[in-house]
């Protein structure tokens, strides 16, 4: 016997990258001889042999899932469905490092096999050194030296007409999570098996600010030190080299200077109100732009590249700042139960820039986020280096100009179609129990 297993959302080459979010996955009998059929197969789908990432099954999306599943496999060939995802704080360390494998009943044999990996973005100071040297190693290939891909996402953070896209409205939240999987499907490109990594900044972080990592400190001066491995420097941004950054903490020892997780998922909590409330009462989830977000930029000196918004992305730690910044909404949508943006309580100003009420152009529910939408002049900057959005078959959404809307569903949670491959190591799949 011979069973064929495939996963949805495969790449182009057939390689599957599973989150906590189920896919829709199918094995069937290979039947060679269709003149001399065989009989249903009752066969059992588990978790392969691998020492990374586990699975899960289950029959239906919404159920349960489990660490086997039965199955019977018609005896014409045809595939029997099942679902399938990443199991909840056993992510994969490299790639196709698991598998999802089934089992005959009848003698307990193997009979098919398909190699998965379940990449997830992980706190950056628990990274295996593999893990590490990834991610360094393919944002240095995208900035190569000063000439790559990566000049597009600095000009995105550049101009303070380009800046008003992404901050001091309620879209600030949207934006960054666009501005962050755009960036990390290049990557992607580049090395498959990198996710983004998160700087948890409310805690030490002794393996982050290495010079094997994002950089140390030398005994003087403000210049990062990267190692002689690390191919981080050969960093060069506006026509200069290196990173400019000195933290006003020791990050060895002592969190940067921000609010606990605990104190920012109490933001905007569970009660009636709107989840980006600018009324008297206050007290909505975006306060987080300036506490923990704006402490975190602000725990540098001020030469420091991280410590300016025009200069931030200048220096790579920018992008785990704000992979934790995006990690901590995940973390408060999957506890509020935050997923559905067409409720006031999930995203307060529901139409567009020439609705009422509405706020800044490019921060309404409905208003396409620059410059994925390719949308230039008046309240827009001049020109768009980033349209449109990467559309890629490992994920059905966002599409090529999502609206801030398009960003809150990012787990597929309400809407299979809304589903963008991409998952924190402590946000389970859905809500909270």
């Amino acid at each position: 016997m011979d069973v064929e297993i495939t996963v949805a959302n495969a790449d182009a080459v057939g390689r599957n990258y599973l989150t906590w979010t189920p896919v829709k996955a199918t094995a069937r009998l290979v039947v060679e001889n269709q003149n001399n059929p065989a009989v249903p197969e009752p066969v059992t789908v588990s978790n392969g042999s691998g020492s990374g990432g586990r699975l899960e099954f289950a029959l239906d999306r919404g159920k349960p899932r489990t660490a086997t599943l039965d199955l019977v496999l018609p005896a014409d060939g045809s595939p029997a469905d099942f679902w399938v995802a990443g199991a909840v704080g056993s992510p994969s360390i490299a790639d196709s490092d698991t598998s999802i494998e089934v089992v005959a009943a009848a003698g307990g044999q193997p009979v098919g096999t398909k190699a998965v990996m379940v990449r997830i973005r992980k706190d950056a100071e628990k990274l295996t050194a593999a893990e590490r040297d990834r991610f360094t190693t393919a944002m240095a290939i995208l900035n190569n030296q000063g000439t790559g891909l990566f000049r597009d996402f600095r000009e995105m953070h550049r101009l303070q007409i380009a800046l008003n896209q992404a901050h001091g409205a309620p879209g600030f939240l949207a934006w960054h999570r666009a501005y962050l999987l755009d960036l990390e499907r290049e990557l992607q490109k580049i090395d498959p098996s990198v996710a983004l990594p998160y700087w948890r900044f409310d805690k030490p972080a002794p393996n982050v600010f290495t010079p094997g990592f994002m950089g140390g400190n030398g005994a003087t001066g403000n210049t990062v030190i990267f190692s002689a491995t690390n191919l981080l420097r050969e960093w060069r941004t506006d026509s200069i080299p290196g990173v400019t950054r000195r933290p006003r903490f020791n990050p060895a020892t002592e969190s940067a200077l921000v609010s606990s997780d605990a104190a920012t998922l109490l933001l905007g909590g569970m009660r009636p109100n709107a989840m980006f409330d600018t009324g008297p009462a206050g007290g909505g989830f975006d306060e987080m732009e300036d506490n923990p977000h704006g402490h975190a930029h602000t725990s540098f000196n001020g030469v420091s590249f991280i410590r300016d918004t025009a200069k931030a992305p200048r220096d790579p730690l920018f992008f785990l700042l704000h992979c934790n910044v995006d990690r901590l909404w995940a973390r408060w949508q999957w506890f509020n139960n935050r997923f559905d943006g067409t409720q006031a309580h999930t995203y307060f100003y529901q139409g567009t820039v020439t609705s009422n009420p509405h706020t800044a152009v490019g921060h309404n529910l409905l208003d396409t986020m620059w410059p994925w939408n390719n949308v230039t002049g008046g309240d827009r900057p001049l020109n768009a280096p980033r349209t449109p959005f990467p559309l890629v078959p490992t994920a059905t959404a966002p599409g090529g100009a999502p609206t801030v809307k398009d960003m809150i569903d990012y787990q597929a949670h309400l809407q299979q179609s809304s589903y963008m491959n991409f998952a924190y190591d402590d946000v389970p799949f859905g809500v909270a129990p």
